[in-house]
């Protein structure tokens, strides 16, 4: 195992978070589910698409599980937007309902907040080597 293939203590810890927040937003998936609703089945699959994420990125994240999360991410924002400003003819049953919807987003955009500092961090880890002061050669941070 080299030392690139083992993330920062720092990324870790914000791997444990956002993998924390992944789980908050599968939760929040099937809160929200309406068993009137043929829509639900697309609920369990959204709330079954963060799981992976948040296994990897509490496990070890990488910069493609970084990645991987971010685009994801990105995609729930776009995908739910018109959802949450009802523009495309949805709507939840209750005022709570839209409020957990909004705290889903929230959760979202904190994820990819994550997702971008945890990539900028990898990027200036590869792009800059330590030296090792007692032999002289690099060392992959």
């Amino acid at each position: 195992m080299t030392a690139a293939s083992v993330p920062p203590q720092r990324l870790l810890g914000a791997g444990r978070v956002a993998a924390a927040l992944a789980v908050v937003s599968a939760a929040i998936h099937l809160a929200l589910l309406d068993a009137a609703a043929l829509g639900s089945l697309a609920m369990v699959a959204m709330a079954g698409a963060c799981l992976p994420c948040a296994w990897h990125l509490w496990r070890s994240p990488s910069a493609t599980t970084w990645g991987t999360t971010a685009a994801l991410d990105v995609t729930m924002l776009i995908l739910h937007a018109p959802v949450l400003a009802g523009a495309s003819g949805h709507h939840h049953a209750s005022a709570a309902a839209g409020a957990l919807g909004w705290f889903g987003v929230a959760v979202v955009v904190g994820q990819l907040g994550l997702s971008v500092v945890a990539a900028l961090q990898l990027r200036s880890s590869v792009a800059r080597p330590r030296r090792d002061l007692g032999t002289g050669s690099s060392v992959q941070v």
